[in-house]
């Protein structure tokens, strides 16, 4: 299991001094943040790759914001894989259309399903797979609403990125992992200290009201050998001393 920062948690930097310090701060890998970390021209992707490669940082994944299921899916496809190459990413994330598990109409899911299944035969015509995103807003929201899309989809290329959410408790989480993590090739953590908090409350990864070490025991017994990422860290430290933090407290957990 490797250990990963998504480079949003550093949205304010330039992406260069982000990776930098992700190498710092000792991870493994980053997944390059799809929005101003990554520019329109493939050369600017392939300057990303070179310096994540000098630093000693794999690229997992390219996060992008990707919708099957949505009008811009078609006008968007090519060019979100052409960026994932460049940056020569395993993976590229995506969001699960644009309504959640339990108000999806059957037309959106047919939607979501046949974009989603799609976008996994393309992305393996180039060597790469597919993640999707488990978040509010999308028909992944739910544990059943994860695990239909995965099962329906059924490529060997697309999985789940899963990570927490925080209206569960922390029992639930667990479950929710032990379910899921054989269904998943990506993983996002962040947390907050008491159950419903918001991301303005986002805490250590040391200080959450869930399992953090439990849930890679469950990924490590399902057999995951993916990255665990970091998505945001508390706003209660700096920046980097958060980034290590986090890290130091997985990597501890991890052993």
């Amino acid at each position: 299991m490797n250990l990963g920062l998504c480079t949003i948690a550093l949205r304010d930097e330039p992406v260069e001094d982000a990776l930098a310090i992700a190498a710092d701060a000792g991870y493994d890998g980053v997944e390059i943040w799809g929005k101003d970390h990554v520019g329109d021209a493939p050369e600017r992707c392939r300057e990303i790759r070179e310096t994540a490669a000098d630093l000693g940082l794999e690229i997992p994944v390219y996060g992008s914001y990707l919708r099957p299921g949505t009008p811009e899916y078609d006008e968007e496809v090519t060019d979100e894989l052409e960026i994932a190459e460049a940056l020569g990413a395993s993976l590229i994330r995506v969001w699960a259309g644009q309504e959640e598990y339990r108000d999806a109409t059957d037309d959106h899911w047919e939607d979501v399903v046949t974009d989603t299944t799609d976008l996994a035969d393309r992305a393996a015509d180039r060597g790469l797979a597919v993640t999707v995103e488990k978040h509010e807003g999308t028909v992944t929201n739910t544990e059943a609403g994860a695990r239909e899309l995965v099962e329906r989809v059924d490529r060997e290329n697309c999985g789940l990125n899963w990570q927490p959410l925080f209206e569960l408790s922390a029992e639930t989480i667990l479950e929710e992992a032990r379910s899921l993590a054989p269904l998943s090739n990506n993983v996002h953590l962040q947390a907050v200290a008491e159950r419903g908090d918001s991301w303005h409350d986002r805490s250590l990864l040391e200080d959450a009201y869930f399992d953090v070490p439990a849930i890679l025991e469950i990924f490590e017994e399902a057999g995951f050998d993916g990255f665990v990422e970091v998505e945001f860290v508390t706003d209660d430290l700096e920046v980097e001393a958060a980034i290590e933090r986090d890290r130091e407290f997985l990597d501890y957990s991890n052993n």
